[in-house]
């Protein structure tokens, strides 16, 4: 990418509003290897390299296609820090929304994800599932009833 390219990009930027999610960020042991994951099962994800400074830690930042302004990064984690083995896990979920729930599991198994929550419906809106990345974390993906 041009210095031009990477001035116009942050001339262009602006910050979310209050409150708005603005950042995802996934823990890894390989920073690599999960981005290969994400990439293969969601091609729409725009990678650029991390803007680190001495010390920092290894981020690959990633943007989604919409909402602009929502973005996230592959983190590498500290020595001695693991995600935790339960089923579920803990923390906060993200969920991304897919066009099919059974062509996106598809391709995470493929790619060296699991499933850890089946499908389930939500109200009369859609669907759900919950899955492990290759290193774990888990997230979630929402299909919505096409009228």
């Amino acid at each position: 990418m041009s210095t031009e390219t990477t001035n116009a990009a942050k001339a262009q930027w602006k910050p979310p509003q209050q409150g708005s999610p603005c950042w995802v960020e996934i823990p890894a042991r390989n920073t690599e290897r999960l981005k290969a994951f994400y990439a293969a099962i969601f091609p729409s994800w725009e990678w650029r390299p991390a803007e680190s400074a001495e010390g920092q830690s290894k981020v690959l930042h990633y943007s989604f296609a919409e909402p602009k302004g929502f973005t996230g990064g592959i983190v590498q984690m500290p020595e001695g820090c693991a995600p935790t083995e339960q089923i579920m896990g803990s923390g906060m979920t993200v969920y991304y929304s897919v066009d099919s729930l059974d062509m996106i599991e598809k391709r995470i198994l493929e790619h060296g994800g699991s499933t850890c929550l089946s499908k389930t419906t939500e109200s009369s809106h859609g669907w759900f599932m919950n899955f492990r990345d290759p290193e774990g974390n888990r997230f979630g993906c929402y299909e919505f009833h096409r009228s």
